[in-house]
């Protein structure tokens, strides 16, 4: 048994062109910088003339990972992708558990699948427990949105920035584009299930 892992201190902002930060980002922008290539790069061309480059600052406040380092996890970390760990099986399955136990507010997760509903359809979810939102949806900046609207449109709550969003997908790809728009978006306690329901179901 160990401490689960403190994260982080530091998250990454987008300035393009010398303008605001991220959430200001037109759609496009998101879309492109999602998929660039690798994502450890410390900036990419998302258009002609225009670069994005990633800075980072210390945190003005203790992240819900600081604030709740005595919960023990038998479930491992692996290589970071952009500061964002990555998890296995197991962690995964005890941070489900820990939501299923008790609930999304009291133990601090949001689990959140960024597949295509299609893909959910045929699968089924990882557990009831687990939110749907497309990476389309998240590149469009969904996790920029007021709040109200976002429960309007998806039917979840919108993720606070004090929970710890944990982003899921396929097989680790989509969901590792997910954590660095959501880091764009300002939030710091991400993690990364990176076996996804490829791992989780076969």
């Amino acid at each position: 048994m160990w401490s689960r892992r403190i994260q982080s201190t530091t998250h990454l902002f987008a300035i393009v062109a010398s303008s605001r930060v991220a959430p200001s980002l037109s759609s496009a922008t998101y879309s492109s910088l999602a998929f660039c290539q690798p994502f450890s790069s410390s900036s990419c061309t998302v258009g002609v003339g225009t670069t994005i480059t990633a800075t980072s600052r210390a945190m003005a406040k203790p992240s819900f990972t600081q604030r709740n380092t005595s919960r023990n996890m038998v479930g491992g970390f692996g290589m970071e992708a952009n500061g964002v760990p990555r998890i296995d099986k197991a962690a995964m399955t005890e941070i489900i558990e820990d939501v299923v136990n008790s609930s999304r507010e009291e133990s601090g997760y949001v689990i959140i699948d960024v597949r295509g509903q299609d893909e959910i359809a045929a699968t089924g979810k990882l557990n009831d427990v687990v939110e749907t939102l497309p990476l389309p949806y998240i590149a469009e900046g969904a996790l920029t949105m007021d709040g109200e609207d976002f429960k309007e449109q998806f039917g979840f709550e919108k993720p606070s920035y004090d929970e710890t969003i944990v982003f899921t997908c396929k097989a680790g790809i989509r969901s590792a584009s997910a954590a660095k728009l959501a880091q764009m978006a300002g939030y710091t306690d991400i993690l990364d299930y990176m076996g996804g329901s490829n791992e989780w179901f076969y």
